[in-house]
């Protein structure tokens, strides 16, 4: 899970950690090449996930669809001859707000054999919304950028990390494939489709510390946190 890319601005305040250098990820790049591990498609990994055939693989994403995912991770990939997800904010994308890519981009990346996911319409708390609001977010969101870009997005992006039973519920009829969350570890199964846990990259992570978020280790760690972080939450429920 990636944010964007470059220096932090002086403002980014509790941000900052979502910025990963441009040399880091060139870095990065450059393990997955050597190690043989193959970046995938959305498509690709709801088939792996299915077979339960996901060893070498990573799907990279990228939240927000930022510009700098254009001007410098789509670069990146192409030399580097690796593919990610840009999951995007479509009302923002479509009104060709400044600071994101634009449909012209969008439609280059995708030329390019990247792909995009729906980041929802206007990235709010899906989980506080009604249920109107929540099916415009989903589903309006899924057909406008199938309508402008000529593709099917089959993946969706919570906004924040945040949803609900309900909000699950709509992603799978809305008929997207794939859901991915905030939540953190480098395992998932067919159970899990529509909040898929994610390793979220930061700053420094090169070298030992990058191969670190494939290994098993860091699945022990984080299933441990998670069901520590599950316990606590259902410990203070009413």
């Amino acid at each position: 899970m990636y944010h964007y890319l470059g220096a932090a601005p002086t403002d980014a305040g509790r941000h900052a950690p979502l910025y990963v250098p441009e040399a880091d990820f060139t870095a990065q790049l450059r393990h997955l090449s050597r190690s043989a591990i193959k970046t995938v498609s959305p498509q690709e990994y709801d088939a792996g996930l299915s077979l339960g055939a996901l060893a070498k693989t990573a799907w990279l994403t990228f939240d927000d669809g930022r510009l700098d995912n254009y001007t410098i991770a789509l670069p990146a990939l192409l030399k580097a001859k690796q593919r990610a997800t840009f999951f995007v904010i479509a009302q923002r994308a479509l009104s060709a707000e400044p600071g994101y890519m634009n449909l012209a981009m969008l439609r280059e990346a995708i030329d390019a054999g990247m792909s995009i996911g729906s980041h929802s319409l206007t990235h709010p708390r899906l989980a506080r919304l009604t249920a109107n609001e929540l099916r415009r977010e989903v589903f309006d969101s899924k057909a406008r950028l199938e309508d402008a870009l000529g593709v099917e997005v089959t993946s969706f992006c919570y906004p924040y990390g945040n949803f609900d039973a309900q909000v699950l519920e709509l992603v799978n009829e809305a008929g997207y494939r794939l859901a991915v969350s905030t939540i953190r570890d480098n395992v998932n199964s067919g159970a899990d489709r529509f909040r898929l846990k994610r390793v979220m990259v930061q700053p420094g992570r090169t070298g030992a510390s990058f191969r670190y978020l494939f290994s098993s280790l860091y699945h022990w760690v984080h299933a441990r946190k998670n069901r520590n972080r599950w316990k606590a939450k259902h410990r203070s429920a009413p």
